[in-house]
């Protein structure tokens, strides 16, 4: 990525997080999974086989690092304002099936992967639920999740939040964006250290942020009407 290529990325022990309560994005979490990731499940209308053994075995991960995590789940949050995410996501789709009808499963699995990269929404009741019923600690934010962990990072209701660099704009310090158990390391940015980098504002780096787009806001719609 731009942040690894810019030397933004750092490198942390797990042990330094033992004893520590993290705030999860969920989806973001589920994501990086890579048991779970199946680019036909969601366009045929299925769920990973084994979602629950893939998660348990995370769950555990954390409890043998000493991490306590709380997850938080998205609320209501707009859908695509803009005609041209939609049709993208539609010709995507189309294109997909007009390949599985060919034969041709590896050009339709690149489309079903980029029209169906979010985690569907029944896919994620089913992970609330089970989460809970495990005995985990939950949250529905009102909106959006980036939001929720920004809050409670401020009010220091979590040591650490774990999520997509877009974190950031919120005014959180400093985001865990990778954890690897194996290695018991973990990757993560900096604010700070992404302002000095690019010698820019926070006030700026959110304005140009929020033109390019992020995981929580997509790109400004016109600057690709070409």
């Amino acid at each position: 990525s731009h942040l690894q290529e810019s030397g933004l990325v750092h490198q942390g022990s797990l042990a330094s997080l033992k004893g520590a309560r993290l705030g999860v994005d969920a989806v973001f979490w589920l994501r990086s999974i890579q048991a779970l990731k199946d680019p036909f499940a969601d366009a045929l209308g299925g769920i990973p086989p084994g979602i629950f053994g893939f998660v348990d075995k995370e769950l555990e991960a954390f409890r043998r690092n000493g991490i306590t995590p709380l997850f938080v789940f998205q609320g209501v949050a707009p859908g695509p304002q803009h005609s041209l995410f939609v049709s993208r996501m539609d010709d995507e789709v189309e294109k997909a099936w007009t390949y599985l009808a060919r034969g041709q499963k590896s050009e339709a699995q690149k489309c079903f992967a980029v029209s169906t990269s979010r985690i569907n929404g029944d896919f994620v009741y089913f992970i609330l639920h089970h989460l809970k019923a495990k005995g985990y600690e939950c949250i529905q934010a009102p909106y959006f999740v980036g939001a929720q962990l920004a809050h409670f990072a401020q009010q220091g209701a979590v040591a650490a939040v774990f999520g997509p660099p877009g974190l950031l704009l919120y005014g959180v310090k400093s985001v865990v964006i990778n954890i690897v158990f194996q290695g018991a390391t973990f990757d993560w940015v900096a604010l700070d250290s992404v302002l000095a980098k690019w010698q820019i504002t926070e006030d700026q780096f959110v304005d140009a942020c929020m033109l390019a787009g992020t995981e929580y806001c997509l790109t400004y719609p016109y600057l690709n009407l070409g």
